[in-house]
């Protein structure tokens, strides 16, 4: 399918800046107390990269950057935005889990788990492909328990490829990330300067962020997640 100029031009509006540069001070931050720390990573994935708001950030801190994104027309604008990073055409509702790139050091996941048919084998697919880090962020459905909620997407360029999506609870995010191989998977804890990560007196949160890594960290503002083995004689308990 084909993305017009308009459909491109939506990721310019004034909702995406204001939201993608809270979610950028939250990830530079991290990116360089990480490597303040130690961290030796260099390549980066940037998964759902859209028209290169982020990749372009990433090539500025001096990363070697590959973006995935799922529309061809996207990517071609991101390749155009984003010279110095490499953008590939990848689906991950599509793609096969045992295809798949070469892992690289580092990843951010923004804005792409809630737009997805299959979240939880995206999560496998991004663990897969990440050798030490991940950022992840997303929206979530509000619930104290591991669930998820069919969802329509809005049929344009910046939504879903599909017309349905899955949206996860915070608890089964972070079940997909430990079962994608991540050992250690943290809750941010940071102020985040947009409302979508607010709990406000009329609304849930709607996004959460996670830092999920195959060893241990420690960053202020960021607690473990407990992750507790299912008790599967509840699951239908009345």
């Amino acid at each position: 399918m084909m993305t017009d100029p308009a459909g491109i031009a939506l990721f310019d509006g004034d909702m995406y800046q204001q939201i993608n540069t809270a979610r950028w001070a939250l990830a530079q931050d991290v990116i360089r107390e990480l490597r303040a720390q130690g961290a030796g990573f260099s390549t980066v994935y940037d998964f759902g990269a859209g028209p290169g708001w982020f990749a372009a950030r990433l090539c500025a801190e001096g990363l070697d950057v590959v973006a995935l994104e799922g529309r061809k027309d996207v990517a071609r604008e991101g390749q155009a935005r984003a010279p110095q990073a490499r953008f590939e055409v990848f689906d991950f509702d599509a793609a096969a889990v045992t295809s798949l790139p070469a892992p690289r050091d580092f990843s951010l996941s923004f804005g792409i788990l809630y737009h997805l048919e299959s979240p939880l084998r995206a999560l496998r697919m991004m663990g897969a492909m990440t050798r030490d880090v991940m950022l992840l962020e997303t929206m979530t459905m509000p619930a104290d328990f591991a669930a998820a909620r069919v969802i329509r997407e809005n049929p344009n360029a910046t939504q879903g490829i599909q017309p349905l999506a899955i949206l996860l609870s915070p608890e089964a995010a972070e079940q997909g990330l430990w079962a994608a191989g991540f050992t250690h998977v943290y809750r941010c804890q940071r102020a985040i300067d947009h409302d979508d990560f607010r709990d406000l007196p009329q609304r849930h949160p709607r996004r959460h962020v996670w830092l999920a890594a195959r060893r241990s960290l420690q960053l202020e503002g960021f607690e473990a997640a407990p992750i507790e083995e299912p008790r599967r004689a509840d699951y239908w308990r009345k």
